[in-house]
């Protein structure tokens, strides 16, 4: 039977404790004992300590201090009492994992060092996302608000042998709650700075005694919080709203269907404004830039102020649909079918040089349909085995137009050259000529990459001894990828018509395909050293299919160049799960090694004026270190949780990589033993609540989290002038419920030290010469929050 839904609000961090050593992928449910009360210890899984959750995350019923993988997962609990609503907050709760949003097209998410790689059109994750069990194509699909979530999971290391889509760095698996055959339904009105405003709620019940419903709806709105010193104006606005309706059909114990429905848009500035955090290595270059056009360009070290007049607006909408059909049969066997369509389109306009001259402007137009179909059978144990094996089958049709425009002073802001001077200098010089051209003109690029994937997988795991398991699993994935990239004839933005001068820019229609077949596999034992304590070992191989660039080739070369070679990632892993005095200790060890070869990144830079985004191999690499979890209730309503992580992330062979700025002269740099981009070397936190009756009826509660990384590298290139890190967010929140838990208000603050640290960094070569352009996280922000149930 599906969970039973409690409509009252849990502010205590209850189930935190215990998920925290949780092990599960796919659609893994837990199954606990009754849920805490107001008065049980925040951390503890249940108000019987003695209670031992379970969960399908091998797809069968398991204990789950008896699974043997390296997995963090937050409870929807823990999420929403400190108000955890974006992807990106996973960076102050899970070692080893870096997640950044700029918007919803430059989206990425590492897990190890792995899985660098925004704005993939032509290339899946590393790291991949799914929700409720289905695969995202792209991880921007998930930036969205995470609202009425039942639970997170980062699985780190190579998944694929038991469920859906391959990957090579890990999986982040979002479930959301359960219809409820109980009426209930909650809320939530926040306020802050900066007019921040969030309005959510969700209504569950019953509409027939086999059919039950939920109902969700968000609305998330935020003013400026940059100043555009061009106009005046509050820029790196948002605003975000969805809503989901999810449909349970239960006839009986051996039949369930899910059926969901959701949709989600995003309206913002906040991925679209071009911040100059320094002049870089040539200020002279763009000293000439500014006089030639009589711009202004702002220099801001802390992403707070940009001089780039706009445009600068990032839009989203996306619509999906799923069923999920579980059907019990036989002696123990267990058919499922998941089958689910999304709709994802993209629109964006960014100032490109950031100036408030008019140079140029550009984005994307993209349009994004998958189909992803699955099925599952478990079957009964037979001699001590346990066994699923499964079909999968995604299917995902892109449509991309990236496009340039050149505004009226963009050939002076190229050469250097004031327009009063150009045509003098265009009369001698066809180079010049040939820039002046641009002025007014829109380029644009067209792909439209397909791919098809078909992958069959099994896991089984053979009950040894009560004491020692061994784990088996093997998937073979065939995948093919096409696409026709074209431009045409570069038009005037006055007309509409080719520019003459620029007819020789068009370039007809080049046909790329690859195809692949990549087997993965999985092997590992767990023992069960004394109670409470497992020791476990596994060797897994994931290989993700290749890529096509969804640019032109370089001049001169063909098709083949677009593509990109299949990755391959080996991980060996050792590790401990300890679980003891009756959950008010829990402490997961584990060491890890992991191959890449043909690791596959992504990288923005200028190439003949214009900024492209190009696919990559970067040859071989390795990541390895250790991971160390423990959650602790050593008092009475006192919960903490804290990690260190120590990943050494390296390019082993990286002969022809990208040149830093430093290093423009080269065509190619050999980055073989430097840093991997995205990987912070160190990665800590901790996290607490304590809550204390203040009165008869009232319960107040402090909590905070403070997670710190250190310095990496934010660009593929491993330019000094890219360095982000090294740097600790703090969050604060203090906060006041009855006994009952029917309202909750509280007081708020995130990065309360406003710390003005950078996200990314992007290469935008020979329109800013010497320099790179910088995306930043939000400063301080503060509020509070009001949550009712009915």
């Amino acid at each position: 039977m599906p969970p039973r839904l409690r409509p009252r609000l849990r502010l205590s961090t209850g189930s935190l404790a215990s998920l925290l050593w949780l092990a599960g992928i796919g659609t893994a449910q837990a199954e606990t004992a009754p849920a805490p009360t107001a008065d049980s210890a925040p951390g503890d899984a249940s108000a019987s300590q003695g209670d031992d959750i379970l969960v399908t995350a091998r797809k069968v019923k398991e204990k789950l201090t008896d699974v043997p993988v390296a997995i963090t997962a937050i409870g929807g609990d823990q999420l929403r009492a400190n108000d955890h609503i974006r992807l990106e907050d996973l960076n102050q709760l899970v070692p080893s994992t870096n997640v950044v949003v700029t918007n919803g097209h430059q989206t990425s998410i590492s897990i190890r060092g792995i899985g660098n790689n925004p704005g993939s059109d032509g290339l899946e994750n590393s790291a991949g996302v799914f929700m409720d069990g289905v695969y995202l194509g792209r991880p921007g699909m998930a930036a969205s608000d995470l609202i009425d979530i039942k639970q997170v999971e980062v699985l780190r290391g190579p998944q694929g042998t038991l469920f859906g889509k391959n990957t090579t760095a890990g999986a982040v698996n979002i479930t959301t709650e359960l219809p409820s055959g109980t009426w209930g339904a909650q809320g939530r009105l926040t306020y802050g700075n900066y007019n921040y405003q969030q309005y959510q709620g969700s209504i569950t019940g019953p509409i027939t005694n086999d059919l039950s419903f939920r109902a969700t709806a968000y609305r998330t709105t935020r003013d400026g919080t940059l100043t555009d010193t061009t106009t005046g104006h509050k820029e790196s606005t948002l605003g975000r709203a969805g809503g989901r309706l999810q449909l349970l059909y239960k006839p009986g114990p051996d039949l369930s269907v899910r059926m969901i429905g959701e949709y989600a848009s995003e309206q913002q500035s906040s991925g679209a404004v071009t911040v100059i955090p320094t002049l870089g290595l040539t200020p002279s270059a763009i000293q000439a830039k500014l006089a030639a056009t009589g711009a202004t360009l702002t220099v801001d070290p802390t992403g707070q102020s940009s001089a780039a007049g706009g445009p600068f607006s990032t839009g989203t909408r996306q619509a999906a649909g799923s069923a999920e059909v579980n059907w019990s049969f036989g002696n123990g066997f267990t058919l499922t079918s998941l089958t689910a369509f999304r709709y994802w389109q993209y629109n964006s306009a960014s100032d490109t040089e950031g100036s408030s001259a008019d140079v140029m402007y550009g984005g994307y137009h993209i349009k994004d349909r998958q189909w992803t179909q699955e099925l599952r059978l478990t079957l009964p144990r037979l001699a001590n085995i346990d066994t699923v094996v499964g079909l999968y089958y995604f299917h995902q049709q892109v449509h991309t137009d990236q496009y340039t425009t050149y505004g009226p002073e963009a050939a002076a802001w190229l050469t250097g050259i004031s327009d009063a001077l150009l045509p003098t200098y265009a009369k001698y010089s066809t180079a010049v000529a040939g820039v002046l051209a641009y002025n007014n003109s829109q380029w644009d690029t067209f792909a439209n990459p397909l791919t098809n994937s078909y992958a069959g997988f099994g896991q089984a795991n053979w009950h040894v001894t009560p004491r020692w398991n061994i784990t088996g699993g093997l998937r073979v994935t065939y995948e093919t990828k096409a696409e026709d990239v074209f431009r045409p004839a570069p038009v005037s933005t006055t007309t509409g018509l080719a520019v003459a001068a620029l007819t020789s820019q068009a370039a007809a229609p080049i046909h790329a395909a690859i195809s692949d077949t990549a087997p993965s596999f999985l092997l590992s034992t767990d023992y069960k050293v004394r109670p409470g304590l497992m020791a476990y070992g596994l060797i897994s191989r994931g290989q993700k299919a290749g890529g096509l660039n969804t640019t032109l080739p370089p001049t001169g070369l063909g098709a083949s160049a677009l593509a990109v070679n299949p990755e391959t990632a080996t991980n060996y892993e050792i590790g401990l799960k300890g679980d003891w005095f009756g959950h008010r200790l829990a402490v997961n060890l584990d060491v890890f090694r992991t191959d890449i070869h043909n690791y596959q990144a992504n990288v923005l830079m200028s190439v003949n004026n214009q900024v492209v985004q190009l696919l990559t191999n970067a040859g071989s690499a390795r990541t390895q270190g250790a991971e160390a979890e423990v959650t602790a209730r050593p008092l009475a309503g006192l919960s903490l949780h804290g990690f260190l992580a120590y990943n050494d992330a390296k390019y082993r062979s990286y002969t022809n990589g990208p040149c830093p700025l430093e290093s423009a002269s080269q065509s190619t740099c050999d980055l073989s033993g430097k840093p991997i981009a995205g990987a912070p070397r160190w990665t800590t936190g901790i996290n607490g609540t304590y809550e204390h009756k203040v009165t008869r009826g009232l319960i107040g509660y402090v909590s905070g989290e403070y997670a710190w990384r250190s310095r990496y590298f934010a660009s593929l290139d491993d330019s000094v002038l890219t360095q982000a890190g090294n740097y600790g967010l703090l969050n604060l929140r203090v906060g006041l419920h009855p006994a009952d838990q029917r309202w909750d208000l509280s007081f708020w603050g995130r990065n309360v030290t406003n710390v003005h640290y950078a996200t990314n960094y992007f290469n935008y070569g020979s329109l800013l010469p010497g320099t790179y352009v910088a995306f930043f996280g939000d400063p301080a922000t503060y509020g509070a929050t009001l949550r009712f149930s009915l």
